[in-house]
């Protein structure tokens, strides 16, 4: 995530001159509809926290700071934000949609 985020910044100087805007979405812990979630990589990721694969949606959502789940709507209307009028001064930016997960425990 890290190297997409830093070519999105330099996108961003690049692109600025001309109007073109690069901002990034970097969801976290969205387990229905994403492919990551499924088969071995969920139950490797349930047996790191010890529980069964079914318990691995509860336990980021209380892990999270805003103690909710993050569905692949949340991620589509952030985009849309971005994408939007409502964005049109806004480059080079980050937007974690992912409850506050990435801020409420230090890696």
């Amino acid at each position: 995530k890290a190297a997409e985020i830093h070519l999105a910044r330099c996108l961003a100087l690049e692109g600025a001159e001309g109007g073109i805007r690069v901002n990034v979405v970097n969801p976290d812990a969205v387990l229905r509809g994403s492919k990551i979630w499924t088969g071995e990589w969920r139950e490797q990721r349930a047996a790191a926290y010890n529980m069964a694969p079914d318990e691995l949606e509860e336990h980021y959502r209380k892990r999270s700071m805003l103690k909710r789940s993050v569905f692949p709507e949340d991620i589509a209307e952030a985009v849309y934000f971005l994408a939007s009028d409502l964005a049109a001064k806004s480059t080079g930016n980050i937007i974690n949609v992912d409850a506050g997960n990435a801020q409420s425990f230090t890696r």
